[in-house]
């Protein structure tokens, strides 16, 4: 089945929601140009979203929302679309959080994607802190959404401190743009051919909390590192979590990236250092010079560099549609 989503109501549901609520797993969704102003929970698997040129979501939750007693809600309730189902397509969608500033409004996360086997591509994520999140739900989560769920999704009792994780996610010819750690979380992902831009503010592209006995975590190939914030103002990344794995290889850095390259994670509670679980390999553009870099991460040689493949870090999930695997 194919549904169509339009604002000016040509469509069969002028909300992309209603369109989730009615589809089953194996159907396809097209988002027609406009504006759509809603969070979106994906609670189905095997769904195809294609927007086309135009069609953008976009909402404005954020940490500092709060409960009905005052507690703040938090950073996993504040997404913009919650991609719960598996073997999940998203295309030539822009997904937007609009709430503002970190240092305002706390953490605002455009795209939550929890499932397995997500492929998303020519998309837009947009947002400050926190922009993508690649990782389970908690409970809070669930009863924040129920009674849209899926069975097999996987529920941790903390996102920071979870086991080891199988889900797997692939971004390509996609367009990520924030500040404070704005790429997180501990699943497997390559990121093929991405942008990754830094706000005016600064901050840091990437925290991963890879889990210790996971070999891979988030993985940057042909990514282009660029931003509107002063030079050497953007890190490659912070440890979230002591075994967070990140590589970046054969990426374009511009002047923004700090030529230390990955920070210790400091002032939460206590100094979580660098280590060669995160590392560089055949950098080039202003920030090529890879003898400045912080001394705990590693410089990949040709050979280990050759072992960081698709097929390895995705554990033989082959997407569709993209001859790059």
């Amino acid at each position: 089945m194919r549904y169509v989503v339009a604002t000016d109501g040509s469509g069969d549901f002028t909300a992309l929601q209603a369109a989730v609520d009615a589809a089953a797993p194996g159907d396809e969704i097209l988002v027609k140009p406009g504006i759509y102003r809603e969070r979106v929970v994906v609670h189905r698997d095997g769904l195809r979203i294609t927007g086309e040129d135009g069609a953008v979501l976009t909402g404005s939750g954020c940490a500092k929302d709060q409960y009905p007693d005052g507690r703040d809600k938090g950073t996993f309730l504040s997404a913009t679309l919650l991609a719960l189902g598996s073997d999940l397509t998203v295309e030539n969608l822009t997904v937007r959080n609009d709430a503002g500033d970190g240092r305002q409004v706390g953490q605002a996360v455009a795209v939550y994607a929890a499932g397995d086997r997500g492929l998303w591509k020519n998309c837009r994520f947009i947002a400050h802190q926190d922009t993508l999140f690649c990782g389970p739900v908690m409970p809070k989560v669930l009863d924040e959404i129920a009674p849209r769920t899926l069975d097999t999704v996987t529920c941790v009792p903390s996102t920071g401190d979870c086991p080891p994780t199988h889900e797997r996610q692939c971004f390509v010819n996609c367009y990520i743009q924030g500040d404070v750690d704005f790429i997180f979380g501990p699943y497997r992902c390559w990121f093929e051919r991405c942008t990754l831009f830094m706000n005016q503010r600064g901050g840091w592209y990437t925290a991963a909390n890879t889990p210790e006995a996971q070999p891979w975590g988030l993985v940057f190939h042909r990514c282009r590192l660029t931003g509107e914030c002063e030079s050497g103002a953007a890190s490659l990344g912070r440890p979230w979590r002591p075994y967070a794995r990140t590589l970046f290889l054969a990426c374009e850095m511009d002047a923004h990236v700090n030529p230390a390259g990955f920070e210790d994670w400091q002032n939460w509670d206590g100094v979580r250092p660098v280590t060669r679980r995160c590392g560089e390999w055949g950098t080039t553009g202003a920030r090529a010079e890879l003898t400045t870099r912080h001394p705990g991460q590693a410089i990949l040689t040709d050979a280990g560099a050759a072992l960081v493949t698709p097929d390895a870090v995705l554990e033989g999930w082959q997407p569709g549609g993209w001859d790059g695997l």
